[in-house]
């Protein structure tokens, strides 16, 4: 067992093909929104193919500067908070290290979170204001009123101190959760297997088996699923309910997983694989 810290991320190649993903799943996405639509509203497919675009270039912008960021951060973080370790055994992620992982992870939401808080305070306003204008003169005052209640529980400082601390608390608990995890699936066979070489000083990944890692990756969902769904039957939540939350999560984060390998072995090896520097 080779255990390797993971030094840097090579930004362009982390940003191009996370990108192309997010973009293919996109498309994908938007033609089953378009579909589900066309079938149940007569004579708005018209209407309807103009969401297409709109979602994939609304996503390709979103996940240049998410993934940029994600890279750039990780970079400049990790020589201060510890840097990421994995004990690689051939093709076989074996472990990974659950305290930098957690706290990176943390710490890189909480800043994305500030900035995309500071970019939306300047816009959400303008775009209140608009629909609000809208709905008064088509006389919905009762939905204006709620978007004002609604805007004003938004705007509110404690609301906003709040919803930081909260997500950057729950990305970094969740991902200690998920690590710890996947630790004890690995040790049991059922990690991840990766495909590895070395090229310029970096080592890129050739493949990612798409079933082998969606197994993983729902197997994780689905036990932190069902701590959250203790948690909410405790909470008074009927059992039920809980036990759909739990297959349903698994279902998504099962499905997105095998979409975001497949996807990445086909976008790989036209547009770039992902580089990272591992000693």
């Amino acid at each position: 067992m080779a255990t390797k810290e993971l030094k840097s991320i090579d930004i362009a190649s982390y940003t191009i093909i996370s990108t192309g993903i997010a973009t293919l799943i996109s498309i994908l996405i938007s033609i089953i929104i378009v579909g589900i639509f066309a079938a149940s509203v007569p004579n708005s497919i018209g209407v309807m193919m103009y969401i297409i675009p709109t979602i994939v270039f609304g996503t390709m912008i979103c996940s240049i500067f998410l993934y940029f960021s994600q890279g750039y951060l990780y970079n400049v973080l990790s020589k201060k908070l510890g840097f990421i370790k994995l004990d690689i055994e051939g093709d076989y992620i074996k472990q990974v290290s659950a305290k930098e992982t957690g706290l990176i992870f943390g710490v890189i939401t909480l800043i994305l979170i500030l900035v995309i808080y500071l970019a939306l305070s300047l816009i959400i306003p303008l775009f209140i204001s608009s629909l609000m204008t809208l709905l008064m003169y088509a006389s919905q005052t009762d939905v204006a009123t709620f978007v004002y209640q609604l805007m004003f529980v938004i705007s509110n400082p404690i609301s906003i101190a709040v919803g930081i601390i909260g997500s950057t608390i729950i990305v970094s608990v969740f991902t200690l959760l998920g690590v710890y995890i996947y630790n004890v699936l690995a040790n049991s066979e059922r990690g991840i297997l990766v495909k590895l070489s070395e090229a310029n000083g970096f080592t890129q990944l050739d493949l990612l088996p798409p079933v082998n890692f969606a197994i993983a990756m729902g197997a994780i969902s689905l036990i932190l699923n069902i701590i959250i769904a203790i948690v909410l039957i405790i909470s008074g939540v009927q059992i039920f309910n809980a036990l759909i939350d739990v297959l349903l999560g698994f279902f998504i984060v099962f499905i997105a997983s095998l979409l975001v390998a497949a996807f990445y072995n086909f976008l790989a090896p036209k547009i770039g694989k992902l580089k990272v520097e591992l000693e």
